[in-house]
Parts: C-alpha cells; structure tokens; sequence
C-alpha cells in the first residue's frame, strides 16, 4: 500500500514539474515578460476610461439637444453659451476612443479592434 502511494506521488510531482516547464515556455521571463504583464491591467483600465468617455459624450451632445430646445423656448433660462459647451466638450469626449488612430503611442481602444 505504501509503495502504491509513493508510485502515485511520484508520478503527480512529474506531472507538476512538466507543467510548470511547459508553462513557463509559453510565456517570456525577465523584463519583457513583467512588462507585458503589467500592461494588461493598463489596458483595462484605458477600456474602462474609453467606455466612460463614450457614454458620457453621448450624454453631454444629448443634454446639449434638450439645453437648446429649452433655449428656443425661453432664451433667457438658458444661455447659448451652455448648449455650445456641452456639445463641444460631448464631441471631444466622443472622439478621445479614437486618438489611437491618430498617435501611435496611445492605447487602443479593445472594443474597435
């Protein structure tokens, strides 16, 4: 019984270190490979800050459209000036996903490729 389990502990600690082996092939060691490492959580948080961008632009162009229906309605409530900002500061948000088409050194947004 004692030799059963010493053959089967034998073999388990063969598979591990072929594993472990196999494992550490397919990834790069040294500095490339905690650099690459550590650029998956950036890229997360980049799709995390393109996504907000997206949805809040899209909001900020919306409130500009209400903003200037109430500004034809009664020009005195609400400023011209509060309808061209808040479409002006929406398109900019809207475009910032795609400054990776436009510089080479930003991140992509995951989503369009």
């Amino acid at each position: 019984m004692i030799r059963v389990i010493t053959v089967i502990m034998l073999w388990l600690y063969t598979a591990v270190c072929f594993a472990v082996t196999f494992k550490s092939r397919r990834e790069p060691t040294g500095v490339g490979g905690v650099a690459n490492s550590m650029m998956d959580p950036v890229t997360l948080f980049s799709d995390i800050v393109y996504t907000g961008c997206i949805v809040i632009g899209a909001a900020f162009v919306f409130a500009s459209l209400i903003r200037y229906i109430e500004h034809r309605r009664n020009p005195l409530m609400v400023n011209m000036s509060t309808v061209v900002f808040l479409l002006i500061a929406g398109i900019v948000l809207l475009l910032l996903p795609f400054l990776s088409y436009v510089d080479s050194s930003a991140l992509r947004y995951s989503f369009f490729s």
